[in-house]
């Protein structure tokens, strides 16, 4: 279990790190990056946590991948938020998650799934906001800063792309991001012109 200190003491970076994001004096080292070669490194770093729940954690990740252009430990930073929240509420010894990894025309899409308890859909938008914490539909507990996901909203958001939820109470979660082929600076994505992204697979 993290501990209240720990807890604080991240609390205070992701504050300040979020705060450099908005007033957009945040440090971005953009360069080719093996995006599957990234998901495995952040499985590899959480790996303690699905040992200690129990879990499964299934890959689903094509052989060729085309480089993209982003920030390699900003992305980290992500996969590592989504990761940690998929695990929170997974049954004990009996839950799983599924990374898997789509190449489109366009971009990129990541996928993080789980058979946790849900998201129910008046929560879904307030988990992207900061300190809004929503715990297990169950038991209403919330855990973490409530940073972790805005901030990866807004690192993916930099990039041109896109991070939303699909979830069911009692169907798990799934939390899918955007990256297009493109520099940052370059692509737009606008959620209410064009929906959520549409990834051929290969």
């Amino acid at each position: 279990m993290v501990s209240e200190s720990e807890r604080l003491t991240r609390l205070i970076n992701q504050t300040l790190d979020l705060a450099k994001i908005e007033s957009g004096n945040a440090d971005w080292h953009a360069t080719e990056v093996d995006l599957k070669a990234l998901i495995e490194q952040s499985l590899a770093a959480t790996s303690q946590l699905f040992l200690e729940r129990g879990a499964r954690v299934d890959l689903e990740l094509p052989e060729h991948l085309p480089k993209i252009q982003s920030d390699h430990d900003r992305l980290i930073q992500v996969m590592l938020n989504l990761l940690s929240n998929a695990v929170k509420f997974l049954p004990p010894n009996a839950g799983w998650v599924r990374v898997s990894l789509a190449v489109g025309v366009h971009g990129v899409e990541v996928s993080v799934a789980d058979n946790g308890p849900g998201i129910r859909a008046r929560d879904q938008q307030l988990i992207f906001e900061k300190f809004r914490q929503v715990g297990d539909s169950m038991t209403e507990k919330p855990a973490g800063t409530g940073l972790g996901l805005p901030i990866s909203r807004r690192i993916i958001e930099h990039f041109g792309g896109r991070l939303w939820v699909e979830s069911q109470p009692g169907e798990g979660a799934t939390f899918r991001f955007f990256l297009p082929f493109v520099q940052a600076g370059v692509a737009t994505v606008s959620s209410s012109e064009q929906g959520v992204p549409v990834v051929e697979k290969t």
